[in-house]
């Protein structure tokens, strides 16, 4: 399934990334891209609301690491905003749940 973005603005502030289907190799770009536009201007907190992923692959967790730290250099804070089980799961595997903010297992 190709990985759908939607940006949109915060009641109380911040910016909204909603992302809909798989985070992998052939999307990893466009979601960098995607980050890398809603941090023009800085919004204080970039929310990714990944509730709606359905996969996600190395390159995927490569580009949410890349999210990050471009949230990072804009002077934002970057949050993971109910992630599905899926990137969980790869999230735990790859021992980044700390990284992001998230509580253990």
């Amino acid at each position: 399934m190709d990985l759908n973005l939607h940006v949109q603005g915060r009641i109380g502030g911040g910016t909204v990334i909603v992302a809909r289907g798989d985070l992998d190799y052939g999307a990893a770009d466009r979601f960098r891209l995607c980050v890398e536009r809603a941090l023009q201007p800085p919004p204080g907190v970039l929310y990714l609301d990944l509730r709606l992923v359905t996969f996600v692959d190395s390159s995927g967790i490569g580009a949410l690491v890349s999210a990050h730290k471009q949230a990072e250099r804009a002077g934002s804070r970057l949050v993971l905003e109910s992630p599905s089980e899926a990137l969980l799961r790869t999230l735990r595997t790859a021992g980044l749940v700390s990284f992001f903010g998230l509580p253990p297992g």
